[in-house]
């Protein structure tokens, strides 16, 4: 019970934290959600000069995460006073004067100049965002042990995340990215965010038990994160899931070709369900954490999840049901956000990882962990989009156009239904053999308990 006390995180240190969740969600949020759109449906972008930046991308950032990891494990605290809040404080402000670089364009007409513009500000908006939320995730796990307390602060960071999007969301999409109020509105979150990132870097603070911890070089650390059983299974299971959100993040702009007739009514009712059915499922997911473990949930959610979508899609097929092809589609959906619920627990399940790497080294390197991790989502963040260009592409979607054809159609059915649940039921075959759970877990929490009660006994000795 001393233990578990321990592990509570005060009023101000929730706030710190959770207050992060304000430019996670107003930059990130908005860059999947519009920079697709922007460049390829927008300015025109060609498919092929599209692909190939998600390639260099793709590449760029997949190889800065790990080296942002390593970057702030090593960083010197004794010198700089921190080696989380340092990359926090000084790269954001950053990291939101890149994320309005993005919407001004370079040139209207010329494909090659657009290609530089959409290739260079997304790469710089992408590492920032990495150095900044890479060092900001980095801190929960440090914070606090305890898996019930992690999920609460994930579902908070969620919740609090959405609330603050949800009128410049219901703002901008479906605004043009190339009018003067997007623009101006851009700037403003820019500003929001940099003061927030602020506040968290002011009120946040990194637990002294943990300054003297081990450096490890860049390629032991690489090796000792590969060697953990948990964080591969881990990495597999993040892989499939992330390109799956990526999709569906992205794409809603063609997502309302197949939700209704007008637009902006299917834009209100897609995140209507998005709150009530998917924050009611993380909710579920996290009372239900104690009797099934996050590890049962996942799979029995996740096995709902990728049957029930994937009937639907064979059921709209039926010529002879045509009149209910949309309430069938919106049910779908209610589907995906209610048994994607277990959505809540992607970032304990990786900061058990740490907790099993901290109990065979004594040492905790979240930064590593959260960096190599990156190193296999941000393909997966490219992969979801390019293989979305492909169906729409080879359906023949035509870009900018407000109607689209029988055959384009289909291809939205096949994004918006089918590749999902193919998604979910590869990323359960790797969670079924995830090995952190019950006697198991119990094991590892217990050594790690003995083990952070002799760091804190050394430091009160010196």
């Amino acid at each position: 019970m001393e233990n578990k006390e321990l592990e509570k995180l005060s009023n101000k240190q929730l706030f710190g934290y959770t207050i992060g969740a304000i430019p996670a969600s107003l930059l990130a949020f908005i860059f999947y959600l519009k920079y697709i759109e922007f460049f390829y449906n927008d300015l025109g972008l060609l498919p092929i000069y599209f692909i190939i930046g998600q390639i260099i991308y793709m590449t760029i950032n997949a190889l800065n995460d790990p080296l942002m990891g390593q970057l702030s494990d090593r960083t010197n605290r004794e010198r700089w006073g921190s080696r989380r809040i340092i990359y926090i404080k000084y790269g954001g402000p950053v990291w939101a004067f890149t994320f309005v670089l993005i919407w001004f364009p370079w040139s209207y007409d010329n494909q090659f100049i657009m290609f530089l513009h959409y290739v260079i500000t997304i790469c710089l908006f992408d590492t920032f965002y990495t150095l900044v939320i890479l060092a900001w995730t980095a801190l929960l796990p440090e914070m606090t042990m305890d898996t019930d307390e992690r999920s609460k602060v994930s579902f908070i960071v969620v919740l609090l995340g959405f609330f603050a999007l949800l009128p410049f969301f219901l703002i901008l999409g479906t605004m043009k990215v190339t009018s003067f109020t997007f623009q101006f509105i851009i700037i403003l979150l820019a500003i929001i965010s940099t003061i927030v990132i602020l506040i968290v870097s002011k009120i946040c603070n990194e637990k002294p038990e943990y300054q003297k911890d081990e450096y490890f070089p860049l390629i032991k650390s690489i090796k000792e994160s590969f060697r953990l059983r948990s964080f591969l299974i881990y990495l597999g299971f993040n892989f499939f899931t992330t390109a799956m959100v990526s999709i569906g993040i992205s794409y809603i702009f063609v997502y309302l070709f197949i939700l209704g007739d007008n637009r902006q009514i299917a834009l209100f009712y897609f995140f209507l369900i998005f709150v009530i059915f998917g924050f009611g499922g993380n909710i579920i997911c996290m009372k239900l954490r104690p009797k099934w473990g996050m590890r049962k949930i996942i799979l029995r959610f996740g096995f709902i999840k990728s049957i029930g979508m994937f009937t639907i899609f064979i059921l709209i097929l039926i010529p002879t049901i045509e009149t209910l092809i949309l309430p069938l589609i919106w049910l779908a959906f209610i589907i995906s956000m209610f048994f994607g619920g277990y959505g809540v627990f992607g970032a304990p399940l990786m900061f058990l990882s740490a907790d099993e790497d901290e109990v065979n080294h004594g040492t905790r390197r979240e930064g590593m962990l959260v960096g190599m991790s990156a190193l296999f989502v941000k393909p997966a963040q490219s992969l979801g989009p390019i293989m979305a260009t492909l169906i729409l592409v080879y359906f023949g979607y035509i870009q900018g156009s407000d109607t689209q054809s029988i055959s384009a159609l289909l291809g939205i059915k096949i994004l918006f239904l089918l590749v999902p649940p193919l998604m979910v039921a590869i990323s359960l075959i790797f969670i079924y053999f995830y090995p952190l759970h019950d006697d198991k877990l119990k094991e590892m929490q217990q050594k790690l308990e003995v083990l952070h009660k002799d760091k804190r006994q050394k430091l009160q000795k010196m």
